[in-house]
C-alpha cells in the first residue's frame, strides 16, 4: 500500500483547492488538507502526518504569505513549505526564500510538474532555478535592508559568491574578476565547503538568506 503524504494547502480560493485536490486525488500519493489563512492552530495538527508539506497561495486575501509561512513552521518545525502562485512577485520571492520557502509551483504547471516539485520538496530540495533567483537577487541587491554580515568567506570569496549567486558561469567570473578560471573553480570549492551547501544554486540561495552582497 502506498503511504500518502500530507500537503496543507492555504488558499482562499475554491478554484485552486479543487484543483490541485483533483490531479492529487490521482496520484495516490498525496492527501490535500485546505487550510484558511486566519484558522491555523494547533488542533489542525493532531490529524496530520509529522512531516507535511506546505503550500501558500501567495493570492490571500489581506494575508501576508511569508508570515503564514511562518506560522506554519511553528507548529512544525522544519516543514517543507512552497509557494503557490500565478506568474512572478520577485520581492516576495526574496522575503520568501530569506524565510526558507523552497521554490514555487506555479498554478500553471502540469500534473506532473507539480509532482515532481512536491516529491523535491519532501526531500527539502531547493526548487528555485537559475532565473528565478537571478530576479530575485535584483531585487536583493535594490533592497535598503539589506546589511553587511560577518562571516569567515575571504573578500574575493565574498566577490565570487556575488558574481555566482547572480548566474554567472565560472569562466564569466574568472573574466570579470580577472583571475584564472582554476582559480574561481577553487574559490566556488571553497564556499560551498565554508557555507555547507552541494551545489551552485543551493550556494546563491544561501547568499539571499543571508543578506550578503
Amino acid at each position: 500500500m502506498t503511504l500518502l503524504h500530507d500537503l496543507l494547502l492555504v488558499t482562499t480560493y475554491d478554484i485552486d483547492r479543487v484543483g490541485i485536490a483533483t490531479i492529487l486525488d490521482k496520484s495516490m500519493r498525496y492527501k490535500v488538507h485546505t487550510l484558511s489563512p486566519n484558522r491555523i492552530a494547533s488542533s489542525f495538527f493532531e490529524g496530520v502526518s509529522p512531516t507535511p508539506i506546505g503550500l501558500i497561495d501567495i493570492e490571500l486575501h489581506d494575508t501576508d504569505p511569508v508570515l503564514v509561512a511562518n506560522h506554519l513552521s511553528e507548529y512544525r518545525p522544519g516543514m517543507p513549505l512552497l509557494f503557490f502562485a500565478r506568474g512572478e512577485s520577485p520581492q516576495l520571492f526574496l522575503r520568501g526564500v530569506r524565510n526558507g520557502i523552497l521554490g514555487t509551483v506555479q498554478k500553471t504547471d502540469s500534473p506532473q510538474e507539480l509532482l515532481r516539485k512536491l516529491d523535491c520538496a519532501l526531500q527539502k530540495q531547493n526548487l528555485w532555478n537559475k532565473e528565478e533567483l537571478k530576479r530575485i537577487q535584483a531585487c536583493f541587491f535594490l533592497d535598503p535592508s539589506v546589511s553587511g554580515l560577518e562571516m569567515s568567506l575571504t573578500q574575493r570569496e565574498s566577490d565570487v559568491l556575488m558574481k555566482l549567486s547572480c548566474g554567472m558561469t565560472n569562466r564569466q567570473i574568472a573574466d570579470d574578476l580577472s583571475i584564472s578560471y582554476e582559480m574561481v573553480k577553487e574559490h566556488v570549492q571553497h564556499i560551498l565547503r565554508k557555507i555547507g551547501v552541494t551545489d551552485r544554486t543551493q550556494a546563491a540561495v544561501w547568499a539571499v538568506r543571508k543578506r550578503l552582497c
